[in-house]
């Protein structure tokens, strides 16, 4: 005779929470996998298009049921529980207020990108000031996530649903993703390497190993004996169907106005910023010793590495020599034991959030080195962020959404190019991303391209000259343009065909320089962030009580 399972009406609320939100997880990481496939493939578009679609579709219940909920448990519920939070009259336990903050970062974040573009124009890589924003916003509803899962487990015993465990593996995965496609920012030739003592230091090593530093170890924490297998398994899976399915979404995605960049179909990013390797380093190595140990984890994750594959426009090793190459790996393991206790720190504190009380046989990280790791770590990623990012003009058009604000179609001695403007009007004292591409159906192989800007000066014209790179041969020029004055001055565009050079000039009013300089936008960036996760480790370590904020 089966025993019936009988739980509250706010468990089956939480548990139905639980499910909407790893669907929101999952869905919305396929869409900004698909996005990132877009973009490289298409290039910028409109605002609500079907992978920003894809990412924005759990919002809204997400808002729903976190509202729908505090206000039940703030005016309704019969009993308040003396762990819960208090902010002014409402009530909600530290999952629910972690979501909000969540929440409320990644629509802070949102503003501040329309903030940002407008004043350094379209970003072309993955961190910028407003994405560490909304990349950590996401990343704290991801996070109370699993703090909810844990928290029901914890109140439901044995009443517990087995597939809670797998909302856990989604989460987990979901998590893990989201930090390698943010990471994927120093797989980009332009910020994969970092000047240190005159070497240069592979940066991926650094932050991709304490990802998984991090989150593998949960694996066997949370799912048991072979939890680390099963997620590297869901990783390599995912992968797989990455490889499958966002290039088909992609092509299907596809209108009439859409064209298809020189190059494309590209490398399928989603997938290939992921190690592949994990999977069957994990399997091997947990045949014969835990893979959880500090001594086997960081060897591991940096022989893993996907720098190590030369899936990309550019093969960073081959790039940066053999000596560059093994130094890197022996500053960057010596960088993950430095931050060793920091990465092992994350589940403890989860686990605290979730039963508001300090954890058994885990000793939380002392104060003063926890901060300043948490410094060195932030130093490293202030360092390595990027500053922002016949002869005749036939057509000049202004992108909508997130296009390029400016395009020109030019002939440079009957050679028909596309100049595409990532900020329009160009600002002074910034650094503005072109790109030069060839016209629909101009089969004309294009040798070398440059960019002269000419201004007035007092003693008559300045010419400052900027080379473009083609990054993979594929034909789209790319560079970055400082405009050291505004007023108005003349771009000459450079084009060397079978020997021959020749220009057409782009005439420009440079705006006055932006009001936030780019360095307090970025001390903007990693402080908001930096702050909630300090504030939510500090709560973790609170005793069990009532805390109003």
């Amino acid at each position: 005779m089966s025993m019936t399972v009988r739980r509250s009406k706010e468990d089956l609320f939480l548990l139905t929470f639980l499910i909407v939100l790893c669907v929101y997880h999952i869905v919305a990481r396929f869409g900004l996998a698909v996005d990132l496939q877009w973009h490289t493939d298409v290039g910028r578009d409109k605002l609500l298009t079907p992978p920003h679609l894809m990412i924005f579709a759990g919002i809204l219940p997400t808002a729903v049921f976190l509202g729908g909920y505090l206000i039940w448990n703030s005016f309704y519920k019969p009993q308040k529980v003396s762990s819960d939070f208090k902010l002014g009259p409402l009530y909600a336990p530290a999952s629910i207020w972690m979501m909000c903050t969540g929440m409320f970062t990644l629509t802070i974040g949102g503003l501040f990108d329309d903030y940002w573009h407008a004043s350094y124009g379209v970003d072309t890589t993955i961190i910028t000031p407003p994405h560490v924003w909304t990349f950590a916003g996401g990343m704290l509803v991801e996070a109370a996530t699993l703090v909810l899962a844990l928290e029901l487990k914890h109140k439901m015993k044995e009443q517990t649903p087995h597939w809670i465990n797998i909302i856990v593996l989604g989460t987990l995965w979901a998590l893990v993703y989201h930090f390698h496609l943010a990471f994927a920012n120093f797989l980009d030739p332009r910020v994969s390497t970092l000047d240190v003592f005159d070497f240069q230091l592979i940066l991926h090593f650094v932050f991709a190993g304490a990802v998984l530093m991090t989150f593998l170890p949960l694996g066997e924490r949370w799912l048991g004996k072979h939890g680390v297998l099963r997620l590297s398994g869901v990783m390599l899976g995912s992968q797989v169907l990455f490889l499958v399915l966002v290039p088909f979404l992609v092509t299907s995605f596809m209108t009439e106005e859409h064209v298809l960049r020189p190059g494309a179909p590209h490398t399928t990013y989603a997938a290939n910023c992921l190690p592949w390797l994990l999977f069957p380093a994990v399997f091997f190595v947990s045949k014969f010793t835990s893979i959880t140990e500090k001594k086997i984890l960081i060897p591991l994750v940096l022989a893993v590495d996907v720098a190590w594959l030369p899936t990309f426009i550019e093969h960073t090793p081959v790039e940066v020599g053999i000596l560059n190459t093994v130094l890197s790996v022996l500053l960057s393991a010596a960088i993950l034991w430095l931050i060793w206790p920091i990465t092992q720190g994350f589940g403890p504190a989860i686990e605290r959030l979730a039963l508001r009380t300090a954890s058994q046989g885990v000793k939380p990280v002392r104060k003063k080195k926890s901060v300043s790791l948490v410094v060195l770590m932030l130093v490293l990623l202030c360092m390595s962020a990027p500053l922002a990012s016949a002869h005749a003009i036939h057509l000049s058009e202004e992108g909508d959404g997130f296009d390029a604000p400016m395009r020109y179609l030019i002939d440079v001695n009957d050679t028909y190019v596309w100049v595409e403007f990532m900020m329009w009007p160009p600002k002074a004292k910034t650094v503005v991303e072109v790109s030069i591409l060839p016209a629909e159906n101009e089969s004309t192989v294009i040798d070398d391209v440059w960019l002269t800007l000419v201004y007035p000066d007092e003693r008559g014209e300045v010419k400052m000259k900027t080379l473009f790179e083609n990054p993979g041969g594929y034909g789209l020029w790319e560079s970055q343009v400082n405009f050291p004055y505004a007023g108005d001055q003349t771009i000459e565009i450079w084009l060397e065909v079978d020997g021959v050079a020749a220009f057409t000039e782009i005439p420009v009013d440079v705006a006055g320089p932006p009001s936030l300089p780019v360095w307090l936008a970025w001390f903007i960036a990693l402080a908001w962030p930096t702050a909630f996760v300090l504030m939510w480790r500090r709560i973790s370590l609170l005793p069990s009580q009532g805390v109003s904020a």
